[in-house]
């Protein structure tokens, strides 16, 4: 053996000594918390421990289980890119972006939520914490250890509950009867609608107010029954003919209100005629002419949202007054 290369092996075998040494005294601090019942963060996954300088990670072998991968499977020596390569491509600059700012010491802790791939090519969540624990006298990193969990089951629970909470609050916002929101919130919906057209020198809003005809009738005649007929059928038609970007409400027994964002007044007026005749073509479990009347208004510039409402219902009005089963704008 040369001279030199026996100084090169003398100088690996010193780094892998030192290396081990910081291990040793890494373990025996972390035993002296959980002795002390000091450290928090024990159980799941286990601790992992990444020696910087040579870049070597030595972790709990249930954190490579939970990936799929026996303990057989992984190399002599895993580095921090084995488990960094298999970050999920939307998480991977965030979890980076997290260890660089905490390396720099610009962060204290290393504390990232992250998506990994498992062998099978599945995706668990695992939640990770660390920090630095040795550093030169310069301030580079020497030494972390940390502590990560397997978070999977409590994310899906969490999406779902999430999940059930917006559907919740959407039907909070719904009408019993209709289906379609409620008095309250197609008010509300008026009032932000109203305030985004104002600001927006090119932005339409349109509003349609609908009253079945003679609904007091029909329920003298029918039963009050029928009369719930009628307006669940003309809110299903409502709802059929508006996009998801317009919002229809009940106000009141058989009165609808629909806006229509980005609509001018003429084709909010069709729109109102299209489902007037739906209305009165539908079919229904009693031999009754059903009708409706509309009225159509345009927001204008400066205009409130009651000054909005009250033209449409005054064109409403002109309707209930002169015939009904019409559409006035």
């Amino acid at each position: 053996m040369t001279e030199n290369k026996l100084k090169l092996e003398i100088e690996s075998l010193k780094k892998e000594l030192k290396s081990v040494k910081r291990l040793n005294n890494e373990l025996l601090n972390l035993q002296e918390e959980q002795d002390s019942l000091g450290f928090s963060w024990s159980g799941n996954l286990g601790h992992w421990f990444w020696d910087f300088q040579v870049n070597r990670v030595t972790f709990n072998p249930m954190k490579a289980m939970a990936l799929g991968f026996e303990k057989e499977e992984l190399p002599e020596y895993v580095d921090f890119q084995f488990f960094t390569n298999r970050l999920h491509p939307e998480d991977y600059e965030r979890v980076m972006d997290a260890m660089r700012d905490h390396l720099s010491n610009k962060i204290p802790v290393w504390e990232v939520r992250y998506r990994i791939k498992t062998k099978s090519g599945e995706y668990r969540t695992y939640y990770d914490r660390g920090k630095v624990t040795k550093r030169t006298a310069d301030g580079a990193p020497l030494f972390l250890s940390g502590i990560v969990f397997d978070i999977t089951e409590y994310e899906e629970e969490r999406r779902r509950l999430l999940e059930e909470n917006k559907e919740w609050a959407i039907q909070a916002k719904k009408d019993s009867m209709t289906g379609l929101y409620n008095r309250t919130n197609i008010l509300f919906e008026l009032g932000k609608l109203v305030n985004e057209a104002q600001v927006g020198a090119d932005k339409f809003l349109s509003i349609i107010l609908l009253d079945i005809d003679n609904l007091s009738h029909q329920n003298s005649l029918f039963g009050p029954l029928f009369g719930d007929e009628i307006i669940r059928r003309a809110s299903q038609i409502i709802e059929d003919h508006i996009s998801e970007e317009n919002y229809a409400g009940s106000f009141e027994g058989g009165k609808f209100v629909i806006l229509l964002p980005g609509t001018k007044k003429n084709e909010a007026h069709q729109i109102a005629d299209e489902i007037r005749q739906k209305v009165n073509r539908a079919d229904y479990s009693e031999p009754a002419e059903v009708t409706s009347s509309s009225g159509v208004a345009q927001c204008i510039s400066a205009e409130t949202v009651s000054q909005l409402f009250n033209r449409a219902d005054r064109m409403l009005y002109r309707v209930k007054t002169s015939g009904k089963n019409q559409v006035q704008s």
